[in-house]
């Protein structure tokens, strides 16, 4: 590392209340930069492309929330090339995610005898293959968008991300003044999004699905901006950036359990249009769908939504 990285990552941590709001945004993509290209240095592995996509993901909200910090072309540039990248690396994770959700309860079924004639085998067969083939589609996908030129020009721009960030005349100003602002405005669009959720324990629709996944990227938003902003040491939506922190740490744990539980009972759905299925694989696949759905419910009624933005569904 530079020694120009070395002051800008030393900044996020020196940035104070009263300094400027730039010296804590350019330390905060500057601790980015550098987890993002530690992990692209590293094997195409599960584990680092996780990493590597919570990077991007960080950097990409950081910058769509200092528009008026940064210059607006530069961000937008580089944050749809995030964007690209954060999605081939989330499909790998994605298929990992369902594997387990799927194919535990076949294996229990199995062992219990529950389908004896051979309905439980069959639809693990056919569910291993599927989960394979979209594995290893989402892997190749990865491993080439990783090793192609479009990704070394990424990096090579992360690399110089810490030193070269394109401040406006805003960014002068007290951090204590500039970044409370940016975290209250994330905030109150996942609010939004909460009041507009339906009932945890409505039935299944794609709507439905659609507005509990977009209030989780917006709790995801608001978390990753309340730690841009921590060096404001200004009270967020309320409270503390710690207990803020804490709270939407919980929330997001919890809301991806349900995206998960989406994404397998739609594998199910998948595989259920497979042509000349058996009828007792068809049952099975229901079974295994209804169970993801109820998934989905529990994790929904269980996650800790904040009991103000729900009490005009009550």
């Amino acid at each position: 590392m530079d020694a120009a990285t070395q002051r800008a990552m030393a900044g996020f941590g020196a940035a104070t209340p009263d300094g400027p709001a730039g010296l804590a945004v350019r330390g905060y993509l500057a601790e980015q930069s550098r987890a993002f290209l530690t992990h692209s240095a590293l094997p195409v592995q599960q584990s680092a492309a996780v990493r590597l996509r919570t990077a991007c993901l960080r950097v990409g909200t950081a910058l769509a929330a200092c528009r008026e910090l940064v210059d607006a072309v530069w961000a937008q540039e580089l944050g749809r090339e995030l964007e690209t990248t954060a999605v081939v690396l989330g499909a790998e994770r994605d298929t990992d995610a369902v594997r387990p959700r799927l194919l535990a309860p076949l294996d229990l079924w199995i062992e219990q005898g529950r389908y004896p004639d051979g309905g439980a085998a069959r639809t693990r067969t056919l569910l291993t293959r599927m989960l394979d083939r979209e594995r290893s589609a989402a892997h190749s996908h990865a491993t080439a968008a990783l090793v192609g030129p479009a990704f070394h020009a990424l990096a090579d721009r992360m690399a110089t991300l810490a030193r070269d960030v394109p401040l406006t005349p805003a960014a002068e100003r007290p951090a204590r003044a500039v970044l409370p602002e940016l975290a209250q405005s994330a905030y109150e669009e996942f609010a939004r999004r909460i009041e507009d959720l339906p009932e945890p324990l409505a039935a299944e629709d794609a709507d439905g699905d659609a507005a509990w996944l977009a209030a989780e990227d917006a709790a995801l938003a608001a978390l990753h901006i309340a730690e841009l902003c921590r060096p404001a040491a200004a009270l967020i939506a309320g409270e503390t950036p710690a207990d803020l922190l804490a709270r939407l740490t919980a929330l997001v744990e919890a809301l991806a359990g349900q995206r998960d539980a989406v994404l397998a009972a739609a594998c199910v759905h998948r595989a259920a249009d497979t042509p000349r299925i058996a009828a007792t694989t068809g049952y099975v696949l229901g079974r295994l769908h209804e169970e993801q759905r109820l998934a989905v419910l529990r994790a929904r009624s269980t996650a800790p939504l904040p009991v103000r933005e729900r009490s005009g569904h009550a």
